[in-house]
């Protein structure tokens, strides 16, 4: 079916004005919604097709007047045309150019003189149609080189006749060590480790066979030898008649498989020897083979095993949790259950962990394979160590101090519950960065701590006690007393930061406030020394004159004058005494 655009797009390259307008009414004549362009040079064209227009056709007159050499002129146009077909309009004289054209990427040429209508138009839209199906033609092939070439499964295309490579991807390149030249000059005979190969060669040259895949082994560049299961159909390729051939290495599995053979016996052998406990039991825990490591695990030797049940050496506390996951294998075929213990010849009670299989369909087996390891130390250890971190939870929990547990190696920091109740910062807010924690600390307190701790890195060992200011989730500051402990490797590497943050706010505060009342003290004493020193300076002055004269006359003025410059300091006195003992009851309420 023709493809026939509701719009049809059409640009006419053309310099004669009245070539132009003939071509027009065609064009309008064949459909009714017609966008026409016009260029009438070559410049012109170029710059339309070089746009975001999109085109149906261009209509090109080999005449232009700004290019001379017409073959440029079709290849520029062609290759500015993008994915448009393009028809060339030329005269009798340019009849053998015309045809020529065609080579050139052309769609069809018409004749000026014998334009019509339909000849128009039918020449449009099957130019049209054919550019439509060359671009879908064209993607096709490209999409099979891609895959053919991209595609990790080695292949090549041989020449069905000859047996020459034709074609070959980077994955028999890679496979073969055989350069892409150097495979188009081989055939494929090259490769076959035996020359003759009379069977494979019915088969490549019988043209009854289309499709056809055997095992073969062919030899690499290198000389070595490669195990090779061979898919091969039959296509046309570059209009020869081919073959296209995908490759399986199954060198490895062959030489696996062998390997399996040649072990087999090894294997039973260490199986028997293992340290693992190996069982194969029932669903009623009744066994049918025990190996011999049951007399290492569990001190029974596995023939007195084997009158035994499994369920009886099971501890009561674990019994129902073993039953439970054993029952699962009625839906799975493999199941891992958790540690549980079983009781040794001396009465002693091991942990073990188990693997069961579920092999009942295995006429081999007939049963569940239960493939044991003694994990007695681990579980211990695994306790230790549980209670171990149980201890330092309740301790974290009990503290009203923030717990910090920095990462050196990894920049993570962990903290307790109380950077939350301590600093009111919700989980959602607390990044494990040290960073986070960095940006914290008051930025007068930043560069005295980063070097108190930079000092405890090199040194490699020993703790840190600092007072910094860190910053609450409200933007206010709290002061804390940090005693952080630095954790190593046995190179004096750091690992871990362990500290615990002090809330002494109300401690700082008050201390702050004591040496304020102590500056105020101070202000006090100097201030009230310097009034002091004034009245008891007459005092003393008229004193001396009261000595050093006794024939003075107004010497009962004089003592007046003492009698009130006394008064004045007394009074000077009580008031001293009166704001000491108010700033000392403010220094004891704190």
């Amino acid at each position: 079916m023709t493809y026939i655009p509701s719009v049809l797009k059409i640009l006419v390259i053309e310099d004669n004005l009245g070539d132009f307008i003939l071509i027009e009414e065609y064009l309008n004549e064949i459909q009714s919604d017609v966008n026409i362009k016009r260029a009438s040079t070559f410049e012109e064209a170029k710059t339309i097709l070089k746009s975001d227009i999109q085109l149906d056709a261009v209509l090109l007159d080999l005449s232009l007047p700004d290019v001379d050499d017409r073959e440029i002129l079709v290849k520029d146009i062609v290759e500015f045309s993008n994915k448009c077909a393009v028809i060339v309009l030329t005269g009798f004289g340019d009849k053998d150019f015309g045809v020529k054209t065609l080579s050139l990427g052309i769609s069809d040429y018409l004749l000026k003189d014998e334009l019509t209508i339909s000849q128009l138009s039918k020449s449009i839209f099957y130019s049209i149609e054919r550019k439509k199906s060359e671009i879908q033609l064209f993607e096709s092939e490209k999409k099979y080189k891609s895959l053919f070439n991209s595609s990790p499964v080695p292949m090549f295309v041989l020449d069905r006749n000859t047996l020459e490579f034709l074609s070959v991807n980077q994955a028999a390149i890679k496979l073969y060590g055989y350069s892409g030249e150097e495979f188009l000059n081989l055939k494929v005979s090259d490769l076959w480790l035996n020359k003759e190969e009379p069977e494979i060669d019915h088969l490549v040259n019988n043209k009854r066979h289309d499709y056809f895949e055997f095992q073969i082994s062919h030899k690499k560049k290198s000389g070595e030898v490669i195990h090779l299961e061979l898919q091969s159909n039959p296509i046309s390729f570059d209009g020869r008649d081919a073959r296209v051939t995908l490759l399986n290495d199954i060198t490895a599995r062959i030489k696996a498989e062998k390997l399996l053979a040649d072990s087999e016996q090894r294997f039973k052998a260490l199986v028997q020897e293992a340290s693992d406990l190996v069982m194969i039991l029932d669903f009623d825990g009744n066994f049918s083979h025990v190996s011999p490591s049951s007399e290492l695990v569990m001190g029974i030797p596995a023939n007195q095993m084997l009158k035994m049940n499994l369920f009886d050496l099971i501890h009561a506390e674990d019994l129902d949790q073993v039953k439970k996951n054993i029952l699962r294998l009625e839906n799975r075929k493999r199941i891992q259950i958790p540690s549980y213990r079983i009781k040794t010849l001396s009465n002693e009670w091991r942990w073990i962990e188990t693997v069961f299989t579920n092999l009942l369909t295995d006429t081999a087996v007939n049963g569940l394979v239960a493939n044991s390891r003694d994990v007695t130390e681990f579980v211990n250890q695994e306790r230790k160590l549980m209670d171990s971190l149980q201890r330092y939870d309740i301790v974290a929990k009990a503290t009203s101090d923030t717990i910090t547990d920095y990462d050196v190696q990894k920049d993570i920091m962990q903290f307790n519950q109380g950077m939350e109740l301590m600093f009111g910062y919700t989980r959602d807010q607390i990044s494990t960065k040290g960073s986070w924690w960095d940006d914290k600390v008051h930025p007068e307190d930043a560069e005295r701590v980063k070097s108190k701790v930079a000092q405890v890195y090199r040194n490699g060992h020993g703790s840190l006690q600092i007072k910094y200011r860190f910053r609450c989730a409200n933007g206010s500051y709290k002061y804390i007393l940090d005693r952080t402990y630095l954790v190593t490797d046995e190179m004096g590497k750091p690992l871990k930061m362990i500290g615990s943050m002090q809330d002494i706010t109300e401690i700082q505060n008050h201390i702050q406030t004591i040496e304020d009342h102590n500056e105020r003290l101070k202000d006090i004493a100097w201030t009230q020394s310097h009034v002091v020193r004034a009245p008891l300076a007459r005092i003393m002055g008229i004193i001396d004159l009261l000595q050093t004269d006794n024939d003075l006359e107004d010497q009962e003025d004089l003592l007046k004058h003492i009698l009130t410059s006394a008064t004045e300091l007394d009074g000077i006195i009580r008031k001293i005494t009166n704001q000491t003992e108010q700033v000392t009851q403010k220094i004891s309420e704190c």
